[in-house]
C-alpha cells in the first residue's frame, strides 16, 4: 500500500480547514490516506525560526481578507472568527492523546474543534470549550483534563512540533507527500499533480 500523506495542521488556522475535504478526496483518488499532526503554527515557526504571519499589520490585514475569499472560492463554511489568532495548544494535546488509542475518533474531535471555531465562532484556547466539545462526543471528562493538561499530553505535543520542524513545515496546512513537501491550501494542485505523476 501506497505510504501515507503526513498534513501537518492548525486546529485554529482558516487555512487548514480550508484544505481538509479537498486534500481528503485529492488523497483517495489516489488511494492514499491522510495522517493528521495537529500542531500550533506558531511552535513550528519559532522552531523554524520564522516570525508569525500576523506580525505586520499590512499582512494582517490581506489575510484577514484572504481568508474570507478563500472559504468563498473554494466553497468551504466560514464564519470569520471574532478573535484570530486563538491557541490550539489544548485541542491539540487532547487530539494526540485521543489518537493514542483511536485515530479515527481523534479525527472526529479535530473536525468538532475546527466546526466549533470557524462555523460557530467559539473561541477553542479556552479549557472550557474543548471541554464541552470532547464530552459531547462521549469522552470522559478525567480523560479530557488529562488530555489537555497532563504531562503526558504535553509529550505528545512537543513530540508533534518536533515531527512537523524535522518535516521542514514553514507553516499551516503542510503536506507532506512521500518526502516532499507542499505548503498551503494553494498548493492543493500541486499536489494532486504529484500524485498523478507518481502513479
Amino acid at each position: 500500500m501506497a505510504s501515507p500523506i503526513t498534513l501537518h495542521l492548525d486546529l485554529a488556522s482558516p487555512y487548514s480547514w480550508f484544505a481538509l475535504d479537498a486534500a481528503d478526496r485529492i488523497a483517495a483518488e489516489h488511494g492514499r490516506e491522510i495522517v493528521w499532526n495537529p500542531v500550533p503554527n506558531w511552535a513550528v515557526l519559532k522552531a523554524q525560526g520564522i516570525h508569525p504571519p500576523l506580525a505586520s499589520p499590512v499582512r494582517t490585514a490581506y489575510l484577514m481578507a484572504d481568508m474570507v475569499r478563500s472559504a468563498a472560492f473554494l466553497g468551504v463554511p466560514y464564519r470569520h472568527p471574532e478573535r484570530i489568532p486563538v491557541s490550539s495548544v489544548l485541542p491539540a494535546r487532547l487530539y494526540h492523546t485521543i489518537a493514542e488509542t483511536d485515530v479515527a475518533a481523534a479525527r472526529v474531535f479535530g473536525r468538532a474543534v475546527f466546526e466549533a471555531y470557524m462555523l460557530h465562532g467559539r473561541d477553542i484556547s479556552e479549557e472550557t470549550v474543548v471541554r464541552e466539545v470532547a464530552e459531547s462526543l462521549g469522552h470522559d471528562g478525567a480523560f479530557v483534563s488529562e488530555g489537555m493538561t497532563g504531562a503526558d499530553a504535553k509529550a505528545r505535543l512537543f513530540a508533534a512540533v518536533d515531527r512537523a520542524a524535522a518535516d521542514g513545515a514553514i507553516g499551516a496546512p503542510f503536506f507532506v507527500l512521500d518526502g516532499e513537501g507542499f505548503f498551503g491550501v494553494d498548493r492543493l494542485p500541486q499536489l494532486e499533480w504529484r500524485l498523478k505523476t507518481a502513479s
